[in-house]
């Protein structure tokens, strides 16, 4: 028998209900600050010996104070890893794609050399302008690629803002939309952006139902468990 592995996202917590979780053994991956309390990221199998009581902490806030995906593999982490797995060949024909386009190599070299000194803003700051130059020379890949670091950069800063900018600037160029797409969607939902989060999670979606891969089909699994209505308008 195959255990699900849960992917959760609860709302607005007080201190002791974030106290009970703690108590309850669950240790968080994420964390956000609101207004509101704290927004909490976790994920808990089926199997595990501390699921029932989670569960029970879960159901007592009501259904309206968390999200839950379910998944076959142990993390979001994980999942990410089979995907990769999958795409062995295509991420080599990237990375030759990537060889391509001195200016993004020498770009990302200085970058780094900044972040090693301590340097986050003018690292991000440099990114910038290759960006603008990778995607108006169409340089999709390292549009994507530029893109990713800086957000990056932006997230180690603790500017959510500035890394949703560049997230979303990532996304016309995934080579895998449907998970990109899905990947944003709960990045918005960490930010509190409910409605943006469930337009791209329909995105991610409608891109999916037409794959057959089974990660693909776990990415719509997880998709409808947290957002049950993007279905109806396909």
């Amino acid at each position: 028998m195959m255990h699900l592995f849960h992917h959760i996202v609860v709302f607005s917590l007080n201190e002791k209900e974030k106290r009970a979780f703690l108590e309850a053994g669950v240790e968080f991956t994420r964390t956000t600050k609101t207004s509101r309390g704290e927004t909490v990221m976790f994920e808990i199998g089926e199997d595990d010996p501390r699921y029932e009581r989670v569960a029970a902490l879960l159901k007592s806030l009501g259904a309206e104070r968390f999200r839950d995906s379910s998944m076959t593999t142990p993390t979001l982490r994980d999942w990410v890893a089979k995907k990769v797995a999958a795409g062995g060949e295509r991420l080599k024909q990237e990375a030759a794609v990537l060889a391509q386009w001195e200016r993004g190599r020498e770009v990302i070299r200085q970058s780094t050399e900044l972040l090693k000194s301590g340097k986050q803003e003018e690292a991000r700051q440099l990114l910038d302008p290759a960006i603008a130059e990778a995607i108006q020379g169409r340089h999709s890949r390292w549009a994507s690629v530029l893109c990713r670091c800086a957000a990056a950069i932006s997230q180690s800063m603790g500017d959510r803002q500035r890394q949703i900018h560049y997230e979303e600037q990532a996304l016309p160029f995934a080579t895998d939309y449907g998970f990109a797409a899905y990947n944003f969607a709960q990045l918005l939902l960490s930010d509190g952006q409910l409605v943006r989060a469930e337009h791209y999670a329909a995105e991610a979606y409608r891109q999916s139902i037409t794959q057959t891969a089974d990660a693909d089909r776990d990415l719509i699994t997880a998709i409808l468990r947290q957002w049950p209505n993007v279905a109806q308008g396909v």
